[in-house]
């Protein structure tokens, strides 16, 4: 699979972060904000051992994949199903709000052949997407701030907060931060300074999620206890022009973020089947296939998936790279404590 750079690992994951933001229908307050805070300490904190795996010299996620073919079945697993979870975010805006299809499942459709489409150009085209898509997203924000500014009442920020709402909030934070899972493959393509803007990173996903949740309060109020998507009624409510409205921009925005929130779901999960079924063909087919599918499921029965991302993250993200870390550590003390000639027989 293509290379990128540490540039372009950022803006993929922000631009993954940013359609979570634009999908959630959680109202903003004190809480909340506080709980994004500590989830992001928390999980700059829990990205640590991966961090350090991917400083070793020769480390290569390909061939030390912890518990094998198994392990990479479990990130298989992860990727279908945040890929159905972006499907799902699909339906549930375009019922909530304007959008100029008449059937969501028949825009679906569209959506995933384009994703495959576009997932069969490969990693280094989404990489160069997501470069324009972090300019978008600038834009967009910077749009409905000025038209924020005038409408804003700062006497609709109410900060109350108890500690078991904040740490409520940051579990609930941590369960919809699948990117941290997509760091941990991702970084397998950069050739080098793979570590490099993590930090950034996380810098850019608090700052994009206080900057929304302080628009969302200040513009909306109590209006936004009965609004099912905060950021779509935000900028219905802060328009910059007389004229023409920016809904249409902010449209654009959700529906190319979730072009590439779901294409790379697909190209990850399509490369880690062809690690473990290389003969397989149409694997990014058979994993929009299984995304979808997984997707009508979940909203035919009304599944709540929080449990299991949240499950997902912890075991992808943190367990297994502390305990790949750890095994790489003690496998090199018991080379360098090895005796010489042991170390010569075994080089023999």
């Amino acid at each position: 699979m293509s290379k990128i750079n540490s540039g372009q690992l950022f803006t993929l994951l922000i631009g993954v972060r940013m359609f979570s933001i634009i999908c959630s229908a959680q109202p903003s307050n004190a809480e909340q904000m506080a709980g994004a805070a500590l989830s992001v300490l928390l999980q700059l904190l829990a990205v640590l051992p991966m961090t350090a795996l991917y400083r070793q010299d020769g480390f290569s996620l390909k061939k030390e994949m912890l518990l094998g073919r198994f392990g990479k079945v479990l990130y298989i697993i992860f990727f279908i199903v945040w890929g159905a979870l972006s499907f799902s975010s699909l339906w549930g805006v375009t019922k909530s709000v304007y959008f100029p299809i008449d059937s969501s499942l028949a825009g679906s459709f569209i959506l995933a052949a384009v994703c495959v489409y576009t997932a069969s150009l490969g990693l280094k085209s989404v990489s160069r997407y997501s470069t324009i898509m972090f300019g978008l997203i600038i834009f967009s924000l910077f749009i409905m701030i000025i038209g924020a500014y005038p409408k804003a009442d700062l006497a609709n920020f109410a900060p109350n907060a108890h500690l078991s709402g904040i740490i409520n909030n940051a579990l609930k934070d941590f369960c919809s931060s699948g990117e941290l899972v997509m760091m941990f493959i991702l970084m397998e393509f950069i050739p080098s300074k793979k570590t490099q803007n993590v930090m950034k990173f996380f810098a850019g996903k608090l700052i994009l999620t206080e900057l929304v949740a302080v628009i969302e309060i200040t513009v909306l109020g109590k209006i936004m206890d009965i609004s099912d998507f905060p950021f779509f009624s935000a900028g219905s409510f802060s328009q910059p022009f007389s004229i023409q409205r920016a809904d249409s921009l902010y449209m654009v925005l959700f529906t190319m973020l979730c072009v590439m929130t779901v294409t790379l779901q697909i190209i990850l999960c399509s490369w880690l089947i062809q690690e473990i079924l290389p003969d397989l063909k149409y694997s990014a087919l058979l994993s929009a296939v299984l995304m979808m599918g997984m997707s009508w499921a979940v909203n035919i029965f009304n599944i709540d998936l929080t449990p299991v991302t949240g499950l997902l993250i912890l075991v992808l993200s943190v367990i297994i790279p502390i305990i790949m870390y750890i095994k790489r550590r003690y496998s090199k003390n018991e080379i360098k404590n090895a005796p010489a000639g042991n170390t010569a027989s075994a080089d023999a």
